[in-house]
């Protein structure tokens, strides 16, 4: 064949110049050099897969220069430009090859005949490979070496899956040793060593081609410092316009690989710029996109495949890169109508709103929290009817009312407060008044053009619509901590994000929600953070009865750190605001934390002041638990283990010591637990002997003890 062509021997390398500067990727640059696992009858075939801008392109040649060597007969590259212009046509591709490895004489134009004369000029033959921005698998098969003695890397932003025997090797953003030493490579002499590129490597997102940016803007400008440029980048609405070198944008990377989408995986991608936080799930996706879960899973899936989105390790997780999400963020405000948008925001923040609602209940129902029916309180206009929260303003245990907060541009009837699995104690409604605040301590503690044809909905819009709910929220309190500890860092940048230009009220309602899990957990690093960013946001919003249930969650946290002095200081603002708005259900709670305290401090008699005031604000709202068995609920719910003494009492011995500590006589307590008054004194004379005390106040500092968990119905 080769006489016939007329073949001019040669040598081919056609690979492009290595980038003196790599750095980083050292177990996927072993894997593409270790020739003793390649496979002895067949070539060796790698698939190098990622989004734009990670470095496919430049691992691959710099793998197939360190091991040429070991295919000496030809070094083969081609640009497929699966992503930028129009993908290369397969037979231009051999046709070029042919060319570089000698044919001097007319090719033929039938596509099979050429692919047969490709395999037969490399029969034989130690060739190496790189096939770098594959659209898919189809372009990539008719090129593919056949021979036992072959390299073939193909880079792609897509998941070739379908490239049978291929090894794949996915990358993502770098590590954070990695993307350092990247940085001061590419700086090389500017770089000293003194300066701390955390920051700037956290606003580059870790991504090579961000940082490689960033270093070029620093080596064209002398003058700039570091702290110069993230000061740029900070700026979350210019930061990929900033992102640029010559003629490399990072803006660019993210348009092409967004131009590639259908429109209906577009429209997803937008819609999930609205998400707050690192990962998510697909049930969020749908309630951002409006639409079914199964259809915003199938979306997700095929994002996957493209390199948009990530797949977490974690099942049913997902992420979206930080520039990627500017970029969703800047296409959505472009290309979409503001009115659309705000209602997906308001029916997301619903969805989260209602399942955060759900877990709190679960995680402690006897909690004092604000009412979710009436958000807000501007300059301290608080309801009095009674309705209250759990743990500091309001209703106990209600998974109905309280909190609801209008998203931006929503209707009031899709407040995300008005939760239609809202459940009530009673069945008829949230109770009034419910149990004051615990005062027992544990610990305390952060990416083309509008309009165009192509861009339009595949459907009717459904962002005024309902989306499909999905599977319920957690079920059970142990579901309920584990879908706290998967989304506490997504609502801690929730809350930061309407801090920053959103609605006010979700700072305070978020942290209100979370203090059951906090106290459960002992995060208080995070506890302290989420609560002053809602105390802040109460304040911006001349909201009282939320500063005095922020005052009080801080105190708990204050309380649970060992900061027994500032515990002291939010407990008497609280008793403070809560005069001043009607809250007395915070009042209360407060009184009954500042007697665990003064016990701390040693000062017995203010701790029994405290425990009168909160008796008598006990007896004005008539706050008991329902029965013994909700109790014992409380008790179990509230998961911190008695022991000692404690255990020696029976269990209706317990139930009897509660409901001593809420101030209630003989009479009340028999009324409780359904027996007569006669049995009460039993129960007493039975405490008093076990426990080796004598008076009803006693019996109050043992349950009020540090360690032991604070009584159901008096809050935490």
């Amino acid at each position: 064949m080769r006489g016939a062509l007329g073949w001019a021997p040669t040598r081919a390398r056609l690979l492009p110049p290595d980038t003196t500067d790599f750095t980083g990727r050292p177990a996927e640059v072993a894997a593409l050099t270790d020739s003793g696992s390649f496979p002895p009858h067949a070539a060796a075939l790698f698939a190098v897969t990622g989004s734009g801008g990670t470095g496919k392109t430049a691992l691959a040649v710099r793998a197939a220069r360190l091991v040429g060597g070991a295919f000496p007969d030809a070094h083969l590259y081609a640009d497929l430009g699966g992503y930028v212009g129009t993908p290369a046509p397969v037979p231009d591709v051999l046709r070029r090859f042919l060319r570089a490895l000698g044919a001097d004489g007319p090719l033929p134009d039938d596509p099979d005949e050429l692919v047969g004369m490709f395999r037969t000029a490399l029969a034989g033959q130690r060739v190496l490979m790189v096939l770098d921005d594959a659209a898919d698998e189809a372009q990539v098969r008719p090129l593919l070496p056949a021979g036992p003695d072959a390299l073939a890397i193909v880079t792609s932003r897509n998941w070739l899956g379908g490239l049978a025997g291929a090894v794949p090797l996915r990358l993502g953003p770098m590590p954070e040793a990695e993307a350092a030493a990247m940085l001061a490579r590419i700086l090389g002499a500017r770089w000293t060593g003194e300066e701390d590129a955390t920051d700037l490597l956290a606003l580059c997102g870790h991504l090579p081609l961000a940082i490689r940016i960033a270093a070029a803007r620093l080596l064209s400008r002398p003058q700039m410092t570091v702290e110069d440029l993230c000061d740029q980048l900070r700026d979350e609405g210019r930061r990929l316009r900033r992102l640029r070198a010559g003629d490399i944008t990072v803006h660019g990377v993210l348009t092409s690989s967004y131009d590639a989408l259908e429109a209906g995986d577009r429209k997803v991608f937008r819609r999930l710029g609205l998400l707050r936080g690192y990962d998510f799930c697909a049930e969020a996706a749908s309630q951002a996109a409006g639409l079914a879960r199964d259809e915003a899973q199938e979306a997700l899936d095929r994002l996957t495949d493209r390199s948009v989105v990530r797949a977490e390790a974690a099942p049913g997780r997902y992420s979206l890169h930080s520039l990627a999400r500017l970029f969703a963020a800047d296409r959505l405000a472009a290309d979409e109508d503001a009115a659309d948008v705000r209602a997906a925001e308001a029916r997301h923040l619903e969805w989260v709103l209602n399942r955060l609602h759900t877990a709190a209940d679960l995680i402690n129902p006897c909690l004092v929290r604000l009412p979710r029916d009436g958000a807000a309180h501007p300059g301290g206009a608080a309801r009095t009817d009674g309705t209250a929260l759990a743990d500091g303003a309001g209703t106990r245990g209600t998974g109905s009312g309280s909190g609801s907060v209008a998203g931006p541009g929503s209707s009031p009837a899709s407040s995300p407060g008005s939760s239609s699995g809202s459940r009530s104690r009673s069945g008829s409604g949230s109770r009034s008044g419910s149990s004051p605040d615990s005062g027992s301590g544990s610990d305390s503690g952060s990416d083309s053009g509008p309009g165009s044809e192509a861009d339009a909905d595949p459907g009717p819009d459904p962002a005024g619509g309902p989306a499909e709910a999905g599977p319920p929220g957690p079920t059970s309190r142990d579901a309920a901590l584990i879908w706290l500890d998967v989304e506490r860092h997504n609502l801690l940048a929730l809350v930061r994000h309407h801090r920053r230009k959103g609605d006010q009220t979700v700072c305070w309602i978020v942290s209100d929600a979370l203090r059951g899990y906090f106290h459960a957990r002992r995060n208080l690093r995070e506890w302290t953070r989420m609560a002053g960013i809602g105390l802040a946001a109460a304040r911006h919003a001349g909201d009282l009865r939320a500063q005095a249930a922020m005052h009080l969650n801080l105190g708990l946290a204050a309380y649970s750190g060992g900061r027994l002095d500032q515990a002291e200081e939010h407990y008497h603002r609280t008793v403070e605001l809560g005069l001043g708005t009607g809250w007395r259900e915070g009042e209360a709670a407060a009184y009954r934390n500042l007697a665990g305290v003064a016990l701390l401090h040693g000062d017995p008699a203010a701790s029994e002041k405290y425990l009168s005031l909160w008796a008598d604000l006990n007896a004005v709202l008539g706050q008991c638990p329902d029965s013994a068995a909700e109790i014992a609920q409380c008790a179990a719910d509230l998961g911190d283990a008695e022991t000692g003494d404690w255990e020696r009492l029976s269990h209706r011995e317990q139930t009897v010591a509660r409901l001593v500590v809420q101030g209630l006589t003989n009479q009340q307590i028999a009324k409780r637990i359904r027996c007569s008054p006669e049995t009460v004194k039993f129960h007493l004379r039975n405490i008093f002997r076990k426990l080796e005390i004598g008076s009803r106040v006693e019996i109050a500092r043992f349950v009020l003890s540090p360690g032991r968990a604070a009584p159901p119905g008096v809050g935490v």
